[in-house]
């Protein structure tokens, strides 16, 4: 075991909150291992991170949470960790049963105290299934809010704090420095998609609400009750008469493109990622992928409609 040398208290601010570190000093201290299951929270954890080590990511490329099997070797990884980051059942399932054996080592992001949460919605154009997502009914894509994502990363440098105290100024100064970024990002976003709030589209399956919610989009419907679900051919001719009151209908890189809604229409079609899929492992790619979100929302909706 590493030898404790001193005790130094400091206050340090995150976002709004002052805490009192207890900042210790050992010889050979070890960084934890920290796994992370999908990119824009490893991205938020690698910034939390940043000069210390570095988060393991379970979901690569195009992988989706909503249908991933975990292989013998990540689960290995996930036993051998100091810590799981991941968003919970309704979004992760298949980790469901192998966190009952992780104690005291997963942070659970949808039981973080303080997040703006959203309620699945349910009507005819949504219709998702009553059990597709689990925790209370609550949409789980809340890393799509810039101010939620302020609340995760304070939770995420609270708990790496308790593992690593001997680096707790480091990342505790890392999370400030994200929360200021995030802050201003935000601002930047609002301004950006401003002209557009009015106009309506459809979404391929409703993992933007929270994006939505906080820039007050007017996404009118989902395609998908579930990403990987079927379309039953009443749902398909009840979405070919809501194709012609919008103008975009955005795809999923994660999932197979779909024709037979927009055929022999002028609706314009586009990709948004919810998950960064193509993007690298680095804290600026939660940036990015919100950043891509705006993008594509902008490019696809300021195209009026051929008549």
């Amino acid at each position: 075991m590493p030898m404790k040398v001193k005790i130094i208290k400091k206050f340090i601010k995150v976002g709004s909150l002052f805490w009192i570190i207890n900042s210790y000093n050992f010889v050979l201290a070890s960084t934890p291992q920290v796994v992370v299951t999908i990119k824009p929270i490893y991205a938020l954890t690698a910034g939390i991170m940043e000069g210390i080590g570095k988060p393991y990511l379970l979901l690569q490329g195009t992988e989706s949470p909503h249908n991933y099997n975990l292989r013998p070797s990540q689960a290995k990884k996930l036993y051998s960790a100091d810590l799981l980051v991941w968003v919970g059942p309704s979004m992760e399932g298949f980790l469901e049963k192998i966190v009952g054996s992780l104690p005291d080592k997963e942070l659970r992001l949808l039981e973080i105290n303080n997040l703006t949460l959203l309620k699945v919605r349910h009507n005819e154009i949504w219709n998702v299934n009553s059990d597709e997502h689990l925790h209370n009914n609550i949409n789980p894509h809340i890393w799509l809010d810039p101010q939620n994502a302020k609340i995760i990363v304070e939770a995420i440098a609270y708990r790496l704090n308790k593992l690593d105290p001997n680096n707790a100024t480091n990342y505790l100064n890392n999370a400030s420095k994200l929360i200021i970024k995030l802050d201003n990002f935000d601002q930047i976003l609002n301004q950006q998609l401003k002209s557009i709030k009015n106009i309506p589209y459809l979404v391929f399956h409703d993992a933007f609400q929270y994006f939505e919610n906080r820039y007050e989009l007017s996404a009118i419907g989902a395609v998908y009750v579930a990403p990987d679900s079927r379309l039953s051919a009443k749902r398909l001719s009840n979405l070919r008469k809501r194709i012609k009151l919008v103008r975009c209908l955005f795809t999923e890189p994660q999932f197979e493109p779909i024709s037979a809604i927009t055929e022999n229409s002028s609706v314009k079609q586009g990709i948004l990622d919810p998950l960064g899929v193509d993007l690298p492992l680095i804290s600026d790619s939660y940036f990015t992928l919100l950043q891509n979100l705006a993008n594509s929302l902008n490019k696809c909706l300021s195209i009026p409609l051929s008549k």
